[in-house]
């Protein structure tokens, strides 16, 4: 009977509660294991408890691990995303988001951030800076410390790769006493091969342009702080955890080339919301 209250405790570290509640398989299992002749061994019930525990994991190289380096201070791996290109040649390729990355000397800034696209081979070189963003217009924006690369997602085998810079600001009246600025935030979206192919690429995916500007409304958006695509790779996502005083909203578009409506959907404003038990964020819930 002690073996059999030790073996009952040892369960209880490793069994979730409702294991051992009345009626339970472990307790029927105990009776009979109890109305057993002897003792029952301690180890027995440790073993069984450990069988008995769901377990899950993963498996992890140590042994050869695929090892990329960048530049030093640049956020280097801040996100990363794996990506198969298929055409014209099958490639794999490890995205990684440097959300601090020195600028490019057309961005005139200081660190901009950047994407960088790195071989699956053992060697800690060879990783390449994707060509976007390219240039600037101060008096319409300004790229310092916009955080490109602060999100990658690859939308599958042969799809479109989606990168944000969520601290991209547009500015007006530059050099005025009245001049304003607006963290609205961008994105960029590329083919398969890491470029700019068709009229969905490129970097004018920024919802809250052209909006209700104010820290109230879409001043400080922050889109693509976070992104990612449908398991049915028909659309994309894009949060805004900035807007409405920073309660956030979540953009979704079509990006599905065979059908000509490119919908964009969006939280509803909060006049527009259907009355239900689901209600409204409260301000500084960061949604998306």
């Amino acid at each position: 009977q002690q073996s059999l209250r030790r073996g009952r405790r040892a369960a209880k570290l490793f069994l979730e509660p409702r294991w051992l509640s009345p009626g339970s398989p472990l307790q029927t299992l105990l009776r009979l294991l109890a109305g057993m002749s002897g003792a029952l061994d301690f180890r027995l019930l440790s073993l069984l408890s450990l069988c008995l525990w769901r377990n899950s994991a993963f498996n992890l190289d140590v042994a050869e691990p695929v090892v990329k380096r960048g530049e030093k201070g640049s956020f280097f791996g801040f996100s990363v995303a794996l990506h198969q290109q298929l055409n014209p040649q099958p490639i794999g390729w490890l995205l990684v988001g440097a959300p601090q990355a020195t600028a490019l000397p057309d961005q005139q800034a200081q660190r901009t951030g950047g994407l960088y696209a790195c071989p699956l081979t053992y060697g800690t070189k060879g990783c390449e800076r994707v060509p976007i963003d390219e240039g600037v217009d101060l008096q319409k924006e300004s790229k310092e410390n916009q955080w490109l690369g602060v999100t990658v997602n690859s939308q599958g085998p042969g799809g479109k790769i989606v990168t944000c810079a969520h601290l991209y600001e547009t500015r007006n009246r530059v050099n005025d006493s009245l001049e304003t600025r607006h963290v609205i935030g961008r994105c960029y979206v590329l083919s398969e091969g890491l470029r700019v192919a068709d009229e969905l690429d490129g970097g004018e995916w920024k919802f809250c342009q052209g909006r209700e500007q104010g820290h109230e409304r879409f001043g400080y958006c922050q889109q693509g702080l976070a992104t990612g695509f449908t398991a049915d790779r028909h659309y994309i996502l894009f949060g805004a955890p900035g807007t409405y005083n920073w309660k956030g909203i979540l953009f979704v578009t079509n990006i599905d080339s065979s059908d000509p409506d490119q919908l964009v959907y969006k939280t509803p404003d909060t006049s527009e919301r259907v009355p239900g038990t689901v209600g409204d964020v409260a301000q500084n819930s960061y949604l998306g």
